[in-house]
């Protein structure tokens, strides 16, 4: 029986400088885990604008359900998308739609069917999106499982912001640039003891970009290099959003920790060989990974 997950926060468009494609990291994450077979369902706000509509009519047209998707009086998401070779930069507007999710008697009964759910600190900008996220997850099950993937994009996130996030979560996505940050902020040297043991975390992931993942519990801590696939044509918007994607597939299966690692890496160098975020992938790749 497919396992129902959800994603909190943004759904936007990605403004590239010769195209725009629909992204936001909780759609992104949404998207892949409904490619992967999950009933997957985002928590989200668009405008009453064309951006909105076209945002909308793509999911659907991908086969999610937007029931979940509020309109909101604010404009529809974006973010200008520029290059320094592959890693991307990104200029969020600010005040839109997806600031203002509103918590409704819908959301509760959606959080008490909830097997997994994915929210990030970018989401939490804003104070009423950050409310109904908090809400959201404070009404789950106690089995559900609550993954944070830090997305630290200046000026929207603090100390208080990362800490009381940690706090909510069971497992934390970072990449290496965000870890080491995130111990400045905090004025930690040791990350790894302060989320597995005073936060009680029970695995935190640290993306390596070409260089593969680290896996990290109470016990071990265990590197997965990438596999070798040509990225040449594509970028990297909307990766790590994929691989995350995958380890909560995998997880939620019960697979062991080298195999769920293995091929989130596989399937996130398949979206870095694509431009933007939500891409298709072909099935047999699907049926591998799966």
């Amino acid at each position: 029986m497919p396992k129902t997950i959800v994603g909190l926060g943004e759904v936007l468009t990605d403004q590239f400088p010769e195209y725009e494609k629909p992204g936001g990291a909780p759609a992104n994450v949404v998207y892949n885990l409904a490619q992967l077979g999950n009933e997957a369902l985002l928590v989200s706000a668009v405008g009453q604008d064309q951006t909105g509509r076209m945002l909308r009519s793509f999911l659907t047209q991908n086969g999610l359900d937007t029931r979940y998707v509020q309109e909101s009086g604010k404009p529809s998401g974006t973010v200008k998308v520029t290059f320094n070779g592959s890693e991307a930069s990104y200029a969020i507007t600010e005040d839109v739609a997806w600031d203002d999710i509103r918590w409704n008697p819908g959301l509760q009964e959606l959080a008490a069917r909830t097997d997994a759910v994915c929210f990030s600190t970018l989401s939490q900008r804003a104070a009423t999106s950050a409310a109904t996220i908090e809400r959201f997850l404070q009404s789950v099950p106690s089995g559900c499982l609550r993954v944070l993937d830090v997305n630290l994009r200046p000026p929207f996130f603090s100390r208080a912001l990362i800490e009381s996030s940690f706090q909510l979560a069971d497992v934390v996505k970072v990449n290496e640039h965000e870890y080491a940050e995130i111990e400045a902020l905090l004025g930690r040297g040791d990350l790894r003891g302060l989320l597995l043991h005073e936060f009680g975390l029970k695995l935190l992931i640290i993306t390596l970009g070409k260089n593969g993942s680290r896996c990290v519990t109470a016990d071990t801590d265990a590197h997965y290099p990438t596999q070798p696939i040509d990225t040449s044509s594509g970028d990297s918007v909307g990766v790590g959003d994929a691989f995350i994607a995958c380890v909560i597939h995998h997880l939620l299966k019960g697979s062991p920790m080298d195999e769920t690692m293995r091929r989130a890496n596989r399937y996130a160098g398949l979206v870095a060989a694509q431009q933007g975020a939500m891409v298709p992938i072909e099935e047999t790749h699907l049926n591998e990974i799966r």
